[in-house]
């Protein structure tokens, strides 16, 4: 019985040791699989600069959405983007819902007339609240901003983002 229990033991260390030395590298079509869809959506918007700076229901209606941007800077409660976009998944198909690139736009063409953005946009949210609002200016060379405050808001009647001066919420 100790011969057999011997050779056990022996054949368990061999497998373990050679188990340790193989080859663990992982093909290409693994390391894409492993990335979110969304990510993979924002990879073919943005290049491999883009982050996911938030995901969910962000418009509460039951689809899976995220917003991803080129992040040139980050606070605990603020980004400095380059640009981005809101990104949601409609029929199984990942499409880009609110642009924030030099002007801000969405399906339905431009929210607001604007000159271009060409140092990007601080943007802000509050994650938790559904749909989410963000709040939005344009940013100056050094990050800092350089134009009034809006907001970006999710109209479900019109099922598209609607933009909105700060005054115009406390004049209702």
């Amino acid at each position: 019985m100790k011969g057999f229990s011997g050779i056990f033991l022996m054949l368990f260390v061999l497998s373990f040791i050679a188990s340790c030395g193989g080859d663990n590298k992982q093909s290409q079509s693994n390391l894409n699989s492993s990335i979110d869809e969304e990510k993979q959506f924002a990879l073919t918007l943005y290049g491999d600069e883009v982050k996911i700076i938030a995901r969910g229901d962000l418009l509460a209606n039951g689809k899976p959405s995220a917003i991803a941007a080129i992040v040139r800077k980050q606070t605990e409660t603020s980004w400095w983007i380059q640009k981005g976009s809101l990104i949601q998944k409609i029929n199984n198909q990942w499409k880009v819902i609110l642009k924030m690139e030099a002007k801000l736009s969405s399906a339905k063409g431009e929210l607001i007339s604007q000159v271009d953005a060409k140092n990007g946009y601080i943007i802000s949210f509050d994650s938790s609240k559904r749909p989410i609002t963000i709040n939005i200016v344009m940013a100056n060379e050094y990050g800092k901003a350089s134009s009034d405050e809006g907001e970006l808001r999710w109209s479900k009647e019109k099922e598209s983002f609607e933009f909105q001066a700060p005054y115009e919420n406390n004049a209702q």
